[in-house]
């Protein structure tokens, strides 16, 4: 009862399986918790310095794009003032040495991207181009072919139906109506009419070109008697009139250029054009902020002006030639500079500006006040071939095209955006849009006159690299060893907790299965030392003690080897035994065993088999036969059929079998695999009817692998049997 209420106390003190799980468990996230927040910490920074590197990227690329534009821009406003017309003055201006202005080249060549063609509009609204002289039948005086001058025309119509179509000239159609001929009239007796009213030259330089093709001698047409009849018909009145409506256009062109610079007309230009999605420019200044914080000493964020240069107005004198040579002329001679007539002007130039038209093109412009006149000098520029020269080269060029994406804005309306080497969803193209997402990389203005253009850049795939890919690596280590060592750890420590539960209950068991035969055999010895009891009584019980100290024998010995086997010093003499000798020394042994507990032993021996010779220690052989046959007699004391089977027969392969059966309940399937552990015993501890210390088949097994045996557990419909393979020691026999 004492041993039963130390096991009892014992299982209270000891942990359960499931706290022992769950103590594991707050171990275990205990370090996973800080671990993975440490791998998390380190993948975000390393993320994020990944990051803040393509952030500082898009700041280089931002300020290269700014300084070509910034470049670029510089050249058009260190241009004079006379650059603009197709004539000017070179060297001493009383040498009266006229030539072509740098802006007369054809085909147009400029730094500014996009470039369409230069213009000029006075404050008439008369519209000039460099690309021509004023008498275009002039041109080839200057070294321009007939079909050169042709392609400079077209041109020259280009940049002019842009300007007239956004309402920065005179529309060329009514300029035409003024050049037709409603009533018959003359071009040349019209021309003449309107520079009295300081109109401008615009007899189509088209149709006088083709007709210099078609005829390589071009006369200049004057009028005969039809023609004359036709202007005595002239109606002055309807010129006068076309003449003053032509005025009214020339002041509402001339403020067109003035009403380009409002913002409210931008962004709603910017509004029509854009692709429907907006930007807030106040993130600019934020983000340039934050950009400052991270980027190197040497690096300046791209939203600050790209050059220390002053943009301001400057003043400047010209000598600009004001009369044209005889337009019959072929060639100018000497004496014809005498007619050009060379006057010195005060300019002011004001810095340009830069503008988006309802059109969809870009125009660059300045004002020139020359003798307190304003005059526009500017260039037209194709938005498409802009964004692409100016933005798309440089942005597919660098690494952050693989990353992000380049939205150019215009005012707070995005105008372009490109994704890698494509262009989606623009006003300019009908590429299809991906959706945009990601984080905004970097975003900024660029310098003037182009700081209404914006460049966002969005990420799209942010990768993380090497150093990233090794913390992920470590995390993922960690984490294994971390979930292998835990549960490693675990099931180390239960089956010490389990091993250590077993050791108690063998302490238990082998203190009762001592105290018990001691108790008997000291009883008996007692009686038998008083005489009370008659010879037949003397021998039963001289039989008991000797089955009792057989016991302790028994159980002596299993401790002892099992101990041996524990201290891996377990030493057995094998050699060759006859079968038929270890079955008499079996049945020797357990013959007293089996009578004692009622029960009846079945031997059978093949007859083939009892000559033949296994290689063992017979003293183990025995000891396995005997733990067996006890094993047997104990889970079976309760079955129908008390009856143990001991049979040695001829297996497989030159082997031979030994097995021992009984007709018990058999053992469960979940505990087969574990009876042959040390210390193990079927059944709760608190529920166990049969006694046993847990050590006899561990020894079973222990002693068959010292022997080179194999032993294997197999259940029957009723009871179990044990069978030991042994090999022979005399093959050749078989």
């Amino acid at each position: 009862m004492l041993s039963l209420a130390n096991e009892r106390v014992f299982s209270m003190n000891r942990l359960s399986s499931s706290k022992l799980r769950l103590l594991f468990l707050i171990f275990f996230l205990a370090l996973a918790i800080p671990s993975g927040i440490l791998s998390w910490k380190a993948y975000e920074q390393l993320r994020w310095e990944a990051f803040h590197q393509y952030q500082q990227d898009a700041q280089l690329l931002a300020r290269q794009i700014d300084n070509t534009l910034s470049t670029a821009i510089a050249k058009e406003e260190a241009r004079t003032d006379t650059d603009y017309s197709f004539l000017n003055l070179a060297g001493d201006p009383q040498a009266k040495f006229v030539q072509r202005s740098d802006l007369s080249k054809y085909p147009v060549v400029s730094e500014l991207p996009g470039m369409i063609g230069y213009f000029q509009v006075d404050e008439q609204g008369k519209f000039s181009t460099p690309l021509l002289p004023q008498e275009t039948n002039q041109s080839n005086l200057y070294g321009v072919s007939t079909a050169e001058r042709l392609l400079r025309s077209q041109l020259e119509l280009t940049v002019r139906s842009i300007l007239s179509r956004n309402e920065l000239v005179t529309s060329f159609a009514e300029k035409n109506d003024v050049n037709s001929e409603p009533s018959g009239i003359n071009k040349e007796t019209l021309k003449k009419e309107l520079t009295e009213h300081e109109e401008a030259d615009y007899v189509s330089s088209l149709a006088e070109a083709a007709e210099e093709i078609e005829d390589a001698s071009v006369e200049n047409v004057g009028g005969n008697d039809a023609e004359g009849a036709s202007i005595d018909k002239f109606n002055r009145s309807e010129l006068s009139q076309k003449i003053s409506q032509l005025k009214a256009k020339k002041k509402l062109s001339n403020a067109g250029f003035s009403k380009l610079q409002s913002m409210e007309e931008q962004k709603k230009i910017s509004r029509d054009l854009g692709l429907g999605e907006t930007f807030d420019r106040a993130q600019l200044s934020s983000n340039a902020q934050g950009a400052s914080s991270i980027q190197p000493k040497s690096l300046k964020v791209a939203s600050e002006p790209s050059a220390a240069r002053q943009r301001a107005n400057r003043v400047e004198q010209n000598y600009i030639p004001q009369q044209s040579i005889d337009s019959s002329l072929k060639e100018i001679s000497p004496e014809d500079k005498t007619l050009i007539q060379i006057n010195l002007f005060e300019s002011e130039l004001e810095p340009f500006r830069f503008s988006l038209l309802q059109s969809g093109h870009f125009v660059a412009y300045r004002q020139v006040w020359r003798n307190k006149k304003r005059i526009i000098q500017g260039a037209i520029l194709s938005a498409e071939k802009f964004f692409e020269q100016a933005f798309q080269r440089h942005y597919v060029q660098s690494p952050l095209s693989e990353v992000a994406s380049l939205n150019v804005v215009y005012g707070s309306s995005i105008l372009k955006s490109y994704l890698g080497n494509t262009e989606y969803n623009s006003k300019f193209s009908s590429s299809r849009e991906p959706p945009m997402r990601g984080k905004q990389l970097f975003a900024t203005s660029l310098s003037e006159p182009f700081n209404q253009l914006s460049l966002v850049f969005r990420v799209t795939q942010m990768p993380t690299g090497a150093g990233a890919s090794f913390v992920v690596m470590v995390a993922v280590s960690l984490i294994l060893v971390l979930v292998l060592g835990t549960y490693l750890l675990y099931r180390l420590t239960l089956r010490q907790s389990l091993l250590a539960q077993q050791q108690q209950d063998f302490v238990s068991s082998v203190s009762h299965e001592l105290k018990t035969p001691l108790t008997s055999i000291r009883m008996y010895g007692e009686i038998l030392k008083q005489g009370w009891m008659d010879e037949q009584k003397r021998n039963e019980y001289y039989d008991y003690i000797y089955n009792e100290a057989e016991r302790l024998s028994r159980l002596i010995a299993n401790v002892l080897q099992i101990s041996k086997v524990s201290r891996n010093a377990l030493s057995l003499e094998l050699k060759p035994v006859k079968v038929a000798e270890l079955v008499s020394l079996i049945h020797s042994k357990i013959n007293s065993q089996i009578e004692q507990s009622e029960f009846e032993l079945e031997i059978d021996i093949e007859s083939e088999v009892e000559s033949k010779s296994i290689l063992v220690d017979a003293d183990a052989f025995v000891q396995i036969v005997i733990n067996l046959v006890d094993n047997a007699i104990k889970y079976s004391s309760k079955s129908e059929l008390k009856q143990v089977n001991f049979s040695i027969r001829a297996g497989r392969e030159h082997s031979i079998v030994v097995s021992v059966r009984d007709f018990g309940p058999g053992i469960p399937k979940k505990q087969i695999n574990k009876i042959f552990e040390l210390f193990y015993r079927t059944g709760s501890e608190m529920t166990r009817e049969n006694a046993g210390t847990g050590i006899g088949l561990a020894l079973v097994k222990e002693l068959a692998n010292a022997m080179n045996a194999s032993v294997k557990v197999k259940n029957h419909d009723v009871g179990a049997e044990f069978i030991l393979r042994f090999s022979a020691s005399d093959l050749g026999d078989f």
